[in-house]
């Protein structure tokens, strides 16, 4: 199936805006309106696709697919899916279950013999009800080996020498849970007698017409094997220097995006919008799966108690509404637009998000490879936008904190001082946020590496004990700092005010007690 459409740039070098007319499909004067000022704004890097009834209304690339090369994002852009990836692990063993080769309630170790944990079934695992550890599982591994990459071949050796047990009794709770997805990963190859990655390609890749996704493998494809694949980037020092750097440039997150990127099921299918989207009609056509297979993968998660689990917020989507899991699923209830289906992704330096519609077959695809601050504001807005109703108000305002920030590291408290009484009581073009002065004061403490870092820091938070006087947080963060720095008596001044204004604050109660010696 060829999309017809139109390609032209606006506004920006690295922004591209496509209405897909092919099908009758005319794009609304408010969606390219919208699309026009993010563009302007550069509130997304990334890629962004919606479409009603399988049909594109708009594709729209903006910002870098590289930055320090200056390379752009395109509609061709290929991007790490981080969890959505999960949607095709749970799809694959459902496929095994309708050809018969397992039942959900069967436990794993039926399958896997040395698989340490006998009350945990396949649909634990699909449902995070298992109890299993999550990212923590491969601690001491890299404790003891610190240039390992974890991989699937390491997950059991791993839950074997595993001392702490579960963390529940599986089905008391739901706990999201990635070593479930990697043992499910494990589970396709044992039962299919092919690599997962593999079994994905030839059973949902090639049917949905997906040409442009694989799974990334480690030591099969590295860091630049694939020129379509975009780079993962950060701000390493956010709040005062707005440079985009590689995340595999920042030693803190090593762990995380080192470490653990070699395992599969739970992550790592790189693709493309087009792509998901032909996923998403292959899908939702019934090709894929038995329509009573779908339908149970839609299915709440019941607890052991009989509890429907519901999570305490929707998943980057804003606005009113509630959202459960089912298997391998998110799933929404929403007043206004009805049910929902789809799946949230999440790396340091990547957003993705996928949703479809049940109601109104609507599909919202985004990808943001800096996983910028309005990602859930953007995804949030092309719902609103395709049921015609307006757009959030674009966030025009600047960071009041970043402002201070960028004056502190470059010219000294007193200039930043200056800076800050001078622009706070501009509202109309700052913002001030205490959570984000709170950032900044513990990124110049602990990730700064130049003189006198910590000085600042400390700064920062004694600013924000002046303009925040009645929160319990800047006291609290303050008096941690004063206390690592050696300063013990004006660290329990802190802690005893952070505490008299928030009496539950535990773990301020705890480090006075031992700054006090008393238990």
């Amino acid at each position: 199936m060829k999309l017809l459409s139109i390609t032209f740039a606006i506004l920006l070098i690295g922004s591209s805006f496509c209405p897909f007319k092919g099908y009758g499909q005319k794009t609304p004067v408010a969606i390219q309106t919208y699309f026009n000022q993010l563009a302007a704004l550069k509130q997304l890097n990334g890629n962004m696709l919606l479409a009603t009834s399988g049909r594109p209304v708009i594709v729209f690339s903006s910002g870098f697919a590289d930055f320090n090369k200056q390379k752009t994002n395109t509609s061709f852009s290929r991007f790490n899916l981080a969890s959505i990836s999960k949607i095709f692990t749970s799809t694959a063993i459902l496929q095994l279950r309708d050809k018969g080769k397992l039942l959900l309630d069967e436990p794993l170790k039926k399958y896997i013999s040395d698989f340490p944990f006998a009350d945990v079934t396949i649909r634990h695992l699909l449902t995070h009800t298992s109890g299993l550890p999550d990212l923590e599982l491969f601690e001491d591994l890299v404790k003891q080996f610190p240039d390992t990459v974890a991989t699937n071949k390491d997950v059991i050796p791993e839950l074997k020498k595993w001392k702490r047990g579960l963390n529940f009794k599986p089905g008391d709770k739901y706990q999201y849970c990635n070593t479930g997805y990697n043992l499910l990963a494990i589970l396709i190859e044992k039962l299919s007698g092919i690599p997962f990655n593999d079994y994905l390609r030839e059973n949902i890749f090639r049917p949905c017409g997906m040409a442009n996704t694989y799974v990334s493998l480690y030591s099969h494809f590295n860091e630049g094997d694939d020129p379509l694949v975009v780079t993962m980037h950060m701000q390493a020092h956010p709040r005062y220097d707005t440079t985009y750097v590689p995340v595999s440039y920042l030693t803190r997150f090593r762990y995380l995006v080192y470490n653990n990127q070699g395992t599969v099921g739970a992550g790592n299918v790189i693709s493309t919008t087009a792509d998901l989207l032909r996923f998403d009609r292959a899908f939702f056509a019934g090709r894929l799966l038995k329509k009573s297979s779908v339908n149970e993968a839609f299915l709440p998660v019941k607890l052991n108690d009989g509890t429907v689990y519901y999570s305490p917020s929707m998943d980057t989507i804003q606005g009113e509404g509630r959202m459960s899991y089912g298997l391998g699923w998110e799933i929404l209830e929403q007043p206004v637009y009805g049910r929902s289906v789809g799946h949230g992704g999440f790396k340091f330096g990547l957003a993705t998000y996928f949703l479809h519609n049940l109601d109104k077959d609507q599909t919202i695809i985004g990808f943001d490879n800096t996983a910028g601050p309005e990602f859930g504001q953007v995804i949030t807005s092309a719902q609103l936008l395709l049921n015609a109703a307006k757009p959030l108000p674009f966030r025009t305002k600047k960071s009041l904190v970043t402002a201070y920030g960028m004056a502190l590291v470059q010219k000294g408290p007193d200039h930043a001082a200056s800076i800050f009484n001078a622009l706070k009581s501009d509202t109309l073009n700052y913002y001030l946020n205490d959570w984000e002065m709170n950032d900044l004061g513990y990124h110049l403490f602990y990730a700064a590496t130049f003189a006198d870092h910590q000085k600042l820091a400390l700064e920062v938070f004694k600013l924000a004990t002046f303009v925040f006087p009645d929160r319990f947080n800047p006291y609290d963060s303050y008096g941690q700092l004063l206390r690592e720095t050696g300063n013990r008596e004006d660290a329990i001044l802190m802690y005893r005010k952070s505490i008299q204004l928030n009496p539950k604050n535990e773990d301020g109660i705890k480090a006075l007690n031992e700054l006090l010696g008393t238990k």
